[in-house]
């Protein structure tokens, strides 16, 4: 993040020389900073609520302004900035004030150095932007962080206390809901300001990589989110008669151009005959495409995945092969809870999404080691009305 930002040890130089100064500054700037913090009922709110004494608080924001400029920017200094962000989460800091709160220090820093230093101050000031958004990116860091850990934890807390099998899956969709409906609005609100702010800069502006790349995090939320509102409020399916083998082809041509796929050989040889089922079309294509992809996943460089769609009178049957690392057996029946994931990013809803269509669907949709290397996943649909098999 820091190469990303080109923060180096030359700006952190520069901000070295004015901290003395600064440093006889930052009562000024803390005394402003609450005054605007005081003018919000919300930001108000969560001020007056906290257990610490303000004049605690204040201390602790003056210390980090100070280290903007004293501190150098390593492992230790990134782990105290990323509490500052889960401190902002745990009291209730809504993500889009953060981003305000950070822009009122920016601009007090700035006028005190060209006050300060007004010979040099253009170095200073684009040097003191690369050290904030570094602080931003990293705080914002721990808000998606946060939001994880909180699904996970409420989510296993009402398991264990409340809920049998049945009930579990009803009340976790409830949660998730909830929580999605009070992350989407403020995540809207943010990538509008970000798209105005991103409009109004030059191309050759050196922010405008570090907003659209703020833009493209956004994104990735906004996709997390979709998900757990898909967990939460399942549609029931659309049923029409639909080919199996044609919905497969296209799939496979629309994950050609994912980067997952890059480097894997996909192999496909469909019958000659179509084979239909009476499903909701996009529906199954979602299905298809989150096991694609965790195939893709699954893969190392160079890997292959095989595809097959067979019809009997019981049905359609899709399975999905892949040369993979295979699936440890100890947790092969917890992949298809909401939230159970192995993946370092991720919400672990993807395969609780496609058990829930495919149970939609009077079908199943199991997951097995396959003999020799990598993973089987099997996807049993019933027979369309009036079909018969070959």
């Amino acid at each position: 993040m820091k190469r990303y930002l080109a923060f180096s040890e030359a700006d952190a130089a520069l901000l070295a020389k004015i901290a003395q100064p600064i440093r006889n500054r930052i009562p000024a700037i803390v005394q402003h900073f609450y005054a605007a913090v005081m003018q919000d009922p919300i930001t108000a709110g969560i001020f007056t609520a906290q257990s610490e004494r303000p004049d605690r608080l204040r201390r602790r924001l003056a210390g980090w302004i100070a280290a903007l400029f004293e501190t150098p920017y390593d492992d230790s200094h990134f782990n105290h900035t990323l509490s500052i962000g889960h401190m902002h989460v745990r009291v209730g800091l809504p993500q889009d004030f953060m981003f305000t709160a950070m822009n009122v220090l920016r601009l007090s820093l700035s006028g005190e150095i060209r006050a300060l230093a007004p010979d040099s101050s253009i170095a200073l000031v684009e040097a003191l932007e690369k050290r904030l958004d570094l602080e931003l990116a990293i705080m914002n860091h721990a808000y998606s962080e946060d939001l994880i850990d909180q699904m996970r934890r409420m989510e296993h807390d009402r398991f264990e206390r409340r809920l049998g099998e049945s009930r579990h899956l009803a009340i976790v969709g409830e949660l998730a809901a909830s929580i999605a409906h009070e992350v989407k609005n403020p995540l809207a609100g943010i990538s509008g300001a970000m798209q105005v702010i991103r409009a109004t800069l030059d191309d050759a502006h050196p922010h405008c990589e570090v907003i659209e790349e703020a833009m493209r995090q956004i994104d990735r939320l906004d996709t997390a989110i979709e998900d757990l509102l898909v967990y939460a409020r399942p549609k029931p399916p659309a049923r029409t008669q639909i080919d199996l083998v044609g919905l497969l082809r296209r799939v496979l041509i629309i994950l050609r151009e994912e980067p997952a796929f890059a480097t894997i050989d996909v192999t496909f040889e469909p019958g000659a005959r179509a084979v239909e089922v009476e499903a909701d079309e996009s529906q199954i294509q979602q299905v298809l495409m989150n096991v694609m992809i965790n195939a893709a996943h699954a893969c190392s460089s160079g890997g292959r995945i095989d595809c097959r769609v067979s019809q009997s009178e019981e049905g359609a049957q899709i399975e999905i092969d892949d040369d993979g690392v295979g699936i440890d057996e100890a947790i092969r029946d917890r992949v298809w809870e909401p939230f159970f994931t192995t993946k370092a990013k991720g919400t672990g809803l993807g395969l609780a999404i496609c058990k829930r269509i495919v149970d939609a669907h009077d079908g199943a949709i199991r997951l097995a080691n396959r003999p020799v290397a990598g993973t089987r996943v099997v996807i049993a649909l019933p027979a369309a009305k009036g079909s018969s098999s070959p």
